[in-house]
């Protein structure tokens, strides 16, 4: 499983990521992947707040099966907030995607350093604390790193 807390690995698995690379599953490219992950923790660290899509006891549940149980992301899980098309892609290159992503985290652990008892809503699960995202992100570079097969199951 990839550690956030481990930039070094998260990068030299990355650089092995092709651009024009085929998904095991879904139909994300390799940069819509990597801008996704970023978006992620866009939403955890403070510069994109997020609305709950869910109601609370349906959030209460996903944030138990994603954050409290050992159970990976179901490769066919589609997060409401996704729509059935791709986004129009934000950054230039695969390359940049990957150098806001390196940034993004940065900014995702300064964010908790400075804000210790924040919480920022995840919009399937809600208000989630700094081990809570920390678990999230390890499972969800996780998920589309095996999308492109960059870790084996």
């Amino acid at each position: 499983m990839i550690d956030i807390n481990n930039k070094q690995n998260i990068f030299e698995i990355l650089e092995r990521l092709d651009a024009n690379a085929v998904p095991l599953f879904g139909k994300m490219t390799a940069q819509h992947m990597v801008e996704h992950i970023c978006g992620g923790v866009i939403f955890s660290n403070g510069k994109l707040p997020q609305k709950l899509y869910y109601p609370a006891d349906k959030a209460a549940v996903m944030k138990n099966i994603l954050i409290y149980s050992d159970a990976g992301f179901p490769k066919d899980f589609k997060a409401p907030m996704l729509g059935d098309d791709l986004p129009k892609l934000v950054f230039p290159n695969l390359q940049v995607a990957i150098e806001r992503l390196s940034k993004q985290l940065d900014n995702f652990h300064e964010y908790f350093k400075q804000n210790e008892n924040i919480k920022p809503i995840h919009p399937v699960m809600g208000e989630l604390d700094y081990k809570e995202w920390i678990i999230f992100h390890n499972k969800h570079f996780t998920h589309h790193f095996k999308q492109f097969n960059l870790l084996k199951d």
